[in-house]
């Protein structure tokens, strides 16, 4: 059992969850950018629009993409940190041996190709049941997971397919009508994936807040591996 002091997550939760929120409103305007961009081509080839229309449009395009990049990144990167906070509080109520994956997988399952399509869903489903209450009279990898995180975990990945969906039919010179549905059918998913994951943010540190009182009345009750 890990003996590093109980660390409170709700104020990087909180912070996470602004970003993803304002990330996926910034997919919003990404969309609109890029409807707009095929339509005002479209009406220049038609003659129903000028030089100066296009370049507005371009303008807002890049005010929309520069922010975009900056808050998906500050977005993903305080994520990870509130998970990886979470998976040290939970080693405060379980033996690190008994989650599935070593701490240095919370950071480094992100960005690793192909274990990156499971290992994430993995590490929080484990971190989700060291702190499920109905659950702690029986060993970690014994207890039951949460039908939530997978629809969590499913909503991520179909965002981030879309994503790299949309970043190759751009390479490729796609024509802009289709980008632009692309784009719109990618940022569904990813308003609901925002909420999908702000909703987890809170549910899984208010059972956080709801073990850390524990520490200050008492051992807390752990399984021991082999016992």
């Amino acid at each position: 059992m890990n003996t590093e002091p109980f660390r409170p997550v709700r104020g990087i939760g909180i912070a996470a969850s602004v970003l993803i929120g304002l990330q996926a409103l910034l997919a919003i305007a990404d969309a609109i950018a890029s409807q707009q961009t095929a339509d005002v081509v479209q009406a220049y080839a038609d003659g129903n629009a000028t030089m100066e229309d296009a370049r507005a449009v371009d303008t807002f395009a890049l005010w929309v993409a520069i922010p975009t990049m900056l808050v998906t990144i500050a977005s993903g990167v305080t994520f990870i940190v509130w998970i990886y906070r979470s998976r040290r509080n939970a080693e405060r109520v379980t033996y690190g041996v008994e989650h599935r994956h070593g701490r240095g997988w919370v950071i480094g399952s992100w960005i690793t190709p192909i274990v990156g399509w499971w290992y994430p869903l993995q590490i929080v489903q484990d971190i989700w049941r060291s702190f499920d209450p109905a659950q702690q009279d029986r060993p970690l990898q014994a207890r039951d997971k949460n039908g939530f995180l997978a629809g969590w975990w499913t909503a991520f990945l179909l965002m981030s397919w879309g994503d790299r969906a949309v970043t190759r039919l751009v390479l490729r010179d796609t024509d802009l009508a289709t980008i632009a549905i692309w784009t719109w059918v990618t940022t569904v998913v990813t308003v609901i994936a925002a909420a999908f994951a702000v909703v987890l943010i809170k549910r899984l540190t208010d059972l956080q807040d709801q073990t850390r009182p524990q520490e200050f009345s008492g051992p807390v009750q752990v399984h021991v591996p082999g016992a």
